[in-house]
């Protein structure tokens, strides 16, 4: 069961993936201080609900292999910096015990971003509205809404 504290610490997380998706939506970037306060809000959630330095320690090592291949997709040219580093901090959140969840649902929740980004820009096209031009995707969106998905999972686990 949460402490108070712990449950004040854990409801920063939702809002801060909904600004970060509605941010790389509207602006097509995603702050870095919306990052760190990701970072800082787990930072208060671990010490406020018992979690010890081993806990702690994989959390922090799951980000940090979020991020590493977050930033080969960057790097590939698939996701933005402002995406990679919005996986690897909601990621520090779930850890390696509910990765896959949080993964998939980020994957499922991509595809279908995907599909309507695409699907409407060939109707604006169609209708002479646009020239034909690829379509970039604000990936942070799906991230927030896969992570969002895997909220109720990792709560529970507490």
């Amino acid at each position: 069961m949460l402490t108070p504290a712990a449950g004040t610490a854990a409801s920063a997380l939702p809002v801060l993936l909904v600004w970060a998706g509605a941010a790389d939506i509207f602006e097509r970037s995603i702050p870095n201080a919306l990052v760190l306060l990701l970072a800082a809000s787990f930072a208060v959630f671990a010490a406020t609900a018992g979690m010890n330095a081993a806990q702690v320690l994989s959390h922090a090592v799951c980000a940090g292999a979020i991020l590493a291949g977050g930033f080969l997709l960057f790097s590939a040219g698939s996701i933005g910096g402002g995406d990679a580093k919005l996986l690897a901090g909601a990621a520090l959140w779930f850890g390696f015990k509910h990765i896959l969840p949080f993964l998939a649902g980020v994957a499922l929740a991509g595809g279908v971003l995907s599909l309507a980004y695409l699907s409407a820009n060939a109707i604006r096209v169609q209708l002479g509205a646009v020239e034909a031009r690829p379509a970039t995707i604000p990936y942070g969106a799906a991230i927030a809404a896969g992570a969002l998905a895997a909220i109720p999972d990792w709560l529970a686990a507490f």
